[in-house]
Formats: C-alpha cells, sequence, structure tokens
C-alpha cells in the first residue's frame, strides 16, 4: 500500500489540532436549548445544545461556570461562546463554553461593548480623571436598594469598620425601567448633601437586573459629581459601566464599605505603634541631650553660682565709672559749646551792624551820584529841546510864516500849482482853504 496508514489515536489527534488551530472555530457563538444539564460539584458544568435533528456536547469549567448570572436547567434557550474541539478519547466533537447567557440578551451585551468602547475613548476610564478617596470620612452617603441584604451588609460592615462616620441614605430602585432616572436623582441629591464620600452599590443578579448601571444617563452622572463615589455592584465577576466611570471600584457592596472607611482596630494598631515610635524618639533625644550636658557638671559654675555673676559686677563697675567720666567730658563740652555759641551771637551782631552802615553809606553815595547824573541829563535834554523847536516848521509858523497843501502834498514851487486850484495853508493857529486866482514869477 502506498498511502499512509493512521492509527486511531494519531488521526483523532491530527483532527483535533486542526480544530485547535483554526481561528474560526477558536470563538464561535451558537444558541440552542439546554439539555441533559449537570452541574459537578467541581464546579463544571456538563451539558448538551441542541436544535432539531442536531446536537453537540458540551463543558464549562468553573472559573467560567461562575461568571453566569443564573442557574441553567433542561430547556433553556441559551446563547454560547465557545471554541470547538475533539474530546480524543471518545472521538467526539465538544465545545468549550466560555460564556453563556439566555437567548435574546445578546443585543445587551453588543450594547454595553458598543458604550465601553464609546466611554474608553473619551477617557473616562482613566485613573488621572477620578478622584481620590478622603481617609477619615465622617459622612457616608449610600444610594441603593431598600432593605436589601446589600444594604445591610454595608451599614453592619462600616459600623464594625468606624461606627463614628454619619451614614445618609438614599434609597432607589435598581433594577427595571425606572431605576436609570432614580439613580440619577439619588446620586444628585448625595453629591449636594456635601457628603465625604459616595457608595452606589447592589446584589449581584442577570445582565438584565444589573442594567441600569449600564445606562450613559448613569455614567455621565457619575462622573459630574465633584463627591468621590465607590460603586460595589453585583458578585465580583460583574462588571458594569457604573463600575468602570465610578472613582473606585470595589467587587462587593461589602467591599465598597471596606473601601469607604478605615478599620478602627488598624487605626488603634497605628496610633500605638506611632505613640511606641514618639516615645522612643523622645527617649534617644532626652539620652542624647542628657550625654551633651555631662560635661557641664564639672564647669566651675556649677559648683560655685557666684561665678556667674562676680564677673559681670566687675565689668558693670567699670562701665559705671568710664560712663561718670565721659559724663563730665559731655558737661565741659557742653560748657565750651555754650560759650562759643554766646561768642558767635555778639560777633554775629556786630558783623551786622558794621555790614549795616556799610550798606547806608553806600546807597547815600548812589543816591548822589544818581541826582547828578540826573541834573546833568536833565541840562542836555533842555538844551536839545532848544535846538529842535529852533528847527521845528511849527516855530517858523509861529513867526507868521504859512505851509500850502495841495492835495497834502506841500507846495514847494508855484509850477506845483495852477490857477483854480484849491489849496490847503498851515498856520500856527489853524488852516486855511483858498483858490488860486492867479500865478506871478518873483524875478528877484
Amino acid at each position: 500500500m502506498s498511502q499512509q496508514v493512521w492509527s486511531v489515536a494519531s488521526l483523532l489527534q491530527f483532527i483535533k489540532l486542526k480544530l485547535d488551530n483554526d481561528p474560526v472555530l477558536t470563538s464561535v457563538w451558537l444558541k440552542g436549548e439546554l439539555s441533559n444539564f449537570t452541574a459537578h460539584r467541581s464546579g463544571h458544568w456538563y451539558f448538551t445544545i441542541k436544535e432539531e435533528n442536531a446536537r453537540i456536547s458540551c463543558v464549562m469549567f468553573s472559573n467560567q461556570a461562575s461568571k453566569v448570572g443564573f442557574i441553567p436547567k433542561e430547556g433553556d434557550k441559551v446563547l454560547l461562546r465557545a471554541s470547538v474541539s475533539l474530546y480524543a478519547p471518545q472521538g467526539q466533537l465538544q465545545l468549550y463554553v466560555t460564556q453563556m447567557q439566555h437567548e435574546g440578551l445578546g443585543d445587551l451585551y453588543q450594547k454595553f461593548e458598543a458604550l465601553k468602547k464609546k466611554l474608553h475613548s473619551e477617557g473616562w476610564f482613566e485613573e488621572g480623571r477620578k478622584k481620590a478617596l478622603p481617609k477619615y470620612p465622617k459622612t457616608v452617603g449610600i444610594i441603593s436598594g431598600k432593605e436589601t441584604a446589600a444594604l445591610q451588609d454595608i451599614l453592619s460592615t462600616l459600623k464594625k469598620r468606624w461606627p463614628s462616620a454619619d451614614i445618609n441614605f438614599y434609597p432607589s430602585l435598581v433594577q427595571g425601567n425606572l431605576a436609570a432616572d432614580q439613580i440619577i436623582n439619588r446620586l444628585r441629591q448625595a453629591d449636594a448633601d456635601d457628603n465625604d464620600v459616595l457608595i452606589l452599590a447592589r446584589g449581584g443578579g442577570s445582565i438584565e437586573d444589573l442594567w441600569p448601571f449600564n445606562e450613559e444617563k448613569v455614567a455621565r452622572c457619575i462622573v459630574t459629581l465633584k463627591t468621590p463615589l465607590i460603586a460595589g455592584i453585583g458578585h465580583e465577576t460583574d462588571v458594569t459601566i457604573a463600575d468602570l466611570v465610578s472613582d473606585f471600584r470595589a467587587p462587593t457592596p461589602t467591599g465598597a464599605a471596606q473601601a469607604a472607611v478605615r478599620d478602627q482596630n488598624e487605626v488603634k494598631m497605628e496610633l500605638s505603634q506611632l505613640k511606641i515610635r514618639a516615645y522612643n524618639a523622645m527617649v534617644q533625644l532626652y539620652r542624647a541631650k542628657t550625654l551633651g550636658y555631662s560635661p557641664l557638671k564639672n564647669y566651675p559654675a556649677w559648683q560655685n553660682p557666684d561665678l556667674l555673676w562676680q564677673d559681670a559686677a566687675v565689668n558693670l563697675t567699670m562701665a559705671t565709672q568710664r560712663l561718670t567720666v565721659l559724663s563730665s567730658k559731655v558737661s565741659a563740652q557742653r560748657e565750651r559749646l555754650q560759650n562759643l555759641s554766646s561768642t558767635l551771637l555778639s560777633e554775629g551782631s556786630r558783623v551786622q551792624n558794621l555790614k549795616r552802615e556799610v550798606w547806608l553809606k553806600n546807597r547815600e553815595i548812589l543816591l548822589q551820584k544818581s541826582l547828578r547824573l540826573g541834573d546833568k541829563e536833565r541840562f542836555q535834554m533842555q538844551r536839545t529841546l532848544s535846538v529842535l523847536n529852533a528847527l521845528s516848521p511849527l516855530a517858523v509858523l509861529e513867526r507868521g510864516y504859512a505851509i500850502p497843501f495841495l492835495d497834502g502834498n506841500v507846495v514847494k514851487s508855484i509850477d506845483d500849482v495852477n490857477v483854480g486850484d484849491e489849496l490847503r495853508i498851515r498856520m500856527s493857529n489853524g488852516n486855511l482853504r483858498v483858490n488860486v486866482l492867479e500865478k506871478e514869477i518873483n524875478h528877484e
């Protein structure tokens, strides 16, 4: 035979490798009806997924089974996510299931993933955006369902760990169509009441039960709060959008209470340790200072305290004597200054009087000179006026002469006028207006 002969085991192993390495078959979604469901005491689930004329064996290991929010039962319509492989010992095709949900919930998961991706891109999940929790809160605000196990767990934990904290409770619906809006109202009310820290909590449930905490409007409300918020929603395996955008995510409601406050016993232990450390530090400091002061015990002043002030007394006496001498010198200098002051005042008066006499004498000399200069100038001015008066046309007019004018101009010759012209004759005491009747030439 030229063809290869396979053993059963090697053929099954070859098929298994092909299935395990096929990228399509490593993660598939399928739906069907549950059958032959068995929950093993180890936590593993064994069942069959079937539809008309087709069925496949399935196994879901305990770590994935614990994340399912419900207990499957015979006949449930479910949606599975699984990898396809081969169970070699029996040569049987088998699904290894990683997720299970009721059929019809796939849309919710898609919405959850889409919103998660959107808010992640906006940076809402970044740790740098989130507020730090207070170390010793005085007031804790709780937003949770009324009379729920989650609330009781939170209250008992807070009372046990930090009984001095004041608790403000804001009851709210935590599932159903009205829950999201009521959660938002309670969050805003708690934020306005100036609580030091807030806890948003509820117990576990299916994705449908937890859906109000996956609403975008709840997430947007959370990021606007000024008060730090701790989310403790569902079980440890449940993750909601509210968990991701809160300032701190606790795995459970009890874990949220533990994150909100310190354990008083731990704080008391820390205080005791600090007290011991402070006491030891003081003892060490005392010992160090004692060792530092030990050499001073033999200092003579400790044996004879008078030595501490004797030198100072001697120094004080000497200083007093120096001050007395200086005081005498100062008095002498003061007397000299007073004598000099009197001398300066007397000399100043004498010099002032002398200068006044010189000033008065110079003033008289200047006055006499100015008077003499005035008489001389007056005589010269009178002579000049006499000459000017002699040369003045007005003086000529006083002697009987007259000045003829024609059109405002002085007439110097008979050639300057014609018969019939009207002349203005200027005389010493007025003017005459005349007409030229005739011109006579002077032949002399």
